[in-house]
């Protein structure tokens, strides 16, 4: 392994799922009031002591404009705060192309289950991107998305921010996006097929860690691909969690997939890129 030492360049990204705030909005159909009472009531031990926390004055509805990881935050911790931030009735559409509306918060938390992973991972374009999801402000629609890379379909969940508050406005089932499904075909089997993996390294895999001995530097260099094992991360595979915040794939060639803790502030940053109709793997960053 080449190696040379250098400052870390930390990307701090909001990180969604990890923020611990909540609040109240609006109701928006007329009886979600009695369905949120009644999830109110069923809410368990762990949840009853999210909502004491809040007197600490925690709330969403503080903010002239809510952060998207302190909302999905309360979304997916907080049934009563859930009930009040989606539209019902919440139209609902099927891979197969069928319609269907749920109508109650109820029903929706019966349905909503998210992989049991403790990642989301972004799938970006560029590094301007991260940028991008930085400035939240800049955000208007987001889409929660379960990705399978086995059958290649997304499940999603679309978010949009009213005067300044977030809110479900749709759950859609569709197959992967275009700009990103020859990439993921490739990508399902760099992640299930080791012998596969090792022949879409690159000759030289560039590396930057963190170095253990010294929290403000880091570790560069470049590794043979024979070497990746040593330091491979787990990656992403099966169904995994992402967020879709419009990003363009403008350059379908070069495509880095991050991957975010959602309980720490650990990231692994991979860059792939398509040389002569092959993907491969060029660098990693954690």
């Amino acid at each position: 392994m080449t190696v040379v030492r250098k400052v870390a360049v930390a990307s701090v990204l909001t990180l969604v799922l990890t923020a611990v705030s909540c609040g109240h909005g609006n109701t928006s159909a007329e009886g979600e009031t009695t369905d949120t009472l009644q999830m109110e009531d069923s809410l368990d031990e762990d949840t009853t002591e999210f909502l004491a926390e809040l007197d600490d004055g925690l709330s969403l509805g503080e903010r002239e404009i809510e952060v998207f990881g302190d909302f999905i935050f309360a979304f997916t911790h907080n049934g009563r705060f859930q009930a009040e931030r989606i539209r019902f009735p919440l139209h609902v559409v099927e891979l197969d192309g069928s319609e269907d509306a749920i109508r109650s918060g109820k029903r929706f938390r019966s349905e909503f289950q998210l992989p049991g992973n403790d990642y989301y991972t972004l799938i970006l374009g560029n590094r301007y991107q991260m940028d991008v999801f930085q400035n939240d402000s800049m955000l208007t629609h987001v889409a929660l998305q379960i990705l399978s890379t086995e059958d290649m379909t997304s499940l999603n969940y679309n978010f949009r921010r009213t005067d300044g508050r977030w809110y479900l406005e749709s759950r859609t089932h569709t197959h992967i996006n275009p700009q990103i499904v020859d990439f993921m075909h490739f990508y399902h089997q760099f992640v299930t097929d080791t012998v596969f993996q090792q022949d879409r390294l690159a000759q030289q895999v560039a590396l930057t860690m963190d170095d253990p001995e010294d929290g403000e530097e880091g570790i560069e260099g470049t590794i043979d691909r024979d070497q990746w094992p040593v330091f491979r991360p787990e990656m992403p595979s099966g169904q995994f969690v992402n967020i879709d915040f419009g990003q363009v794939i403008a350059h379908p060639h070069r495509i880095l997939l991050l991957k975010c803790g959602i309980s720490n502030s650990m990231m692994d940053i991979f860059t792939f890129q398509q040389n002569e109709g092959q993907w491969k793997l060029t660098s990693y960053e954690n």
